[in-house]
């Protein structure tokens, strides 16, 4: 059963967050590079304004998860919490090239710069 994903730019706090949805292959992407981090300690995410990360709503069939990535660590709330490590970033950057048609350029290169 195909998985289904939609991506929302946690990224404002007055208004409503920009938000995409993933195609078949990226969802199936999103789902293989999650599950290939390591797992690690939990560890809180920030709750500061401005850019705070990515959280994606997946479904499969009637099973629901959702995944907050942020700042090299992803918390996986599939049944208990699931803690990972994305020490290089390299899932937050990829959700965020899966918005660049969906974001305004400006709000794009704002998100890119919080990355490095």
């Amino acid at each position: 059963m195909p998985v289904h994903c939609e991506v929302e730019l946690d990224i404002y706090s007055g208004a409503p967050n920009p938000t995409w949805s993933l195609t078949d292959a990226e969802s199936d992407s999103f789902v293989k590079q999650l599950a290939a981090l390591q797992r690690a300690a939990p560890r809180q995410l920030s709750g500061r304004l401005g850019y705070r990360g990515f959280i994606v709503q997946c479904t499969e069939g009637t099973d629901a998860w959702s995944v907050h990535v942020q700042n090299g660590t992803a918390h996986i709330a599939r049944g208990p919490t699931i803690h990972a490590a994305d020490e290089q970033r390299r899932l937050e950057q990829w959700l965020l090239n899966t918005g660049r048609p969906h974001l305004k350029p400006d709000l794009f290169e704002f998100a890119e710069s919080e990355l490095r």
